[in-house]
């Protein structure tokens, strides 16, 4: 699954790299150029959340599997003055089921998310503060009476839209400070971002290239992970057909 995946991420990275540039700063946009920006929006609040969701939970699936395990196991912590020696199913002579599932725990925890969320927020309050800088103009032009010069719609006609963006923004919001521990407000301006290197992305290119980039690193470790792991029990069983023999 991981090695389809880099494949995959790999192609989207090299495509968006080859893709004409799109600039978003300093351009005006049209009634369906906004709509477009605030359903952008909504997709990328939906596509960080669901991302954060599924590796997460892996996480805790994992965690919570070999947690059973460890209960199946008379294992007292051996304290040293150096301190306690770290758990090793190997060690207390488990079977290989044990082991496999210990090593799987540990490797996923290494693996962080972080880069991934980063950048899809990162590209996600880009388009917001387009989006919401246009709004701020079409208002001026819609108070300075100028009929002419308006976009045809004003903030109300986007109302729908909006409540979809905040319940996407607050639902993600309560995911990562759950996971995290910290608070995190997708609705503040880039003083409040946590991710201030990536907040004033110049093209909607470089904002998509950024994330899957994000995405490569992110697979690529987790497939080396995966790797090792199999090549490790594969070390393991022979070792143990050798003993046999």
């Amino acid at each position: 699954m991981w090695k389809v995946m880099l494949e995959c991420h790999q192609n989207q990275c090299m495509v968006i790299g080859q893709a004409k540039t799109l600039d978003l700063i300093g351009r005006k946009l049209s009634n369906s150029n906004i709509e477009a920006a605030m359903q952008l929006e909504l997709e990328l609040l939906n596509w960080c959340s669901s991302f954060n969701t599924w590796i997460i939970t892996q996480k805790d699936f994992v965690g919570a599997l070999n947690s059973w395990l460890i209960k199946c196991l008379l294992y007292e912590p051996e304290e040293t003055p150096d301190g306690p020696i770290p758990f090793s199913p190997g060690r207390l002579g488990a079977p290989r089921v044990f082991i496999v599932c210990h090593d799987w725990c540990q490797a996923i925890r290494r693996i962080s998310e972080k880069e991934v969320v980063d950048a899809i927020r990162a590209f996600t309050q880009s388009v917001q503060e387009l989006r919401e800088r246009q709004g701020a103009e079409q208002q001026q032009v819609l108070r300075a009476g100028d009929v002419t010069k308006g976009s045809g719609k004003g903030p109300l006609d986007y109302q729908k839209e909006e409540k979809k963006i905040l319940k996407a923004r607050d639902t993600l919001n309560k995911k990562l400070t759950l996971v995290s521990g910290a608070t995190f407000d997708m609705g503040q301006t880039k003083q409040g971002l946590l991710v201030q290197p990536s907040a004033s992305l110049s093209s909607a290119q470089l904002g998509l290239k950024q994330i899957f980039e994000a995405m490569v690193t992110f697979t690529s470790v987790s497939v080396k992970a995966y790797e090792e792991l199999r090549i490790d029990e594969k070390d393991k069983q022979a070792q143990e057909n050798g003993n046999v023999s």
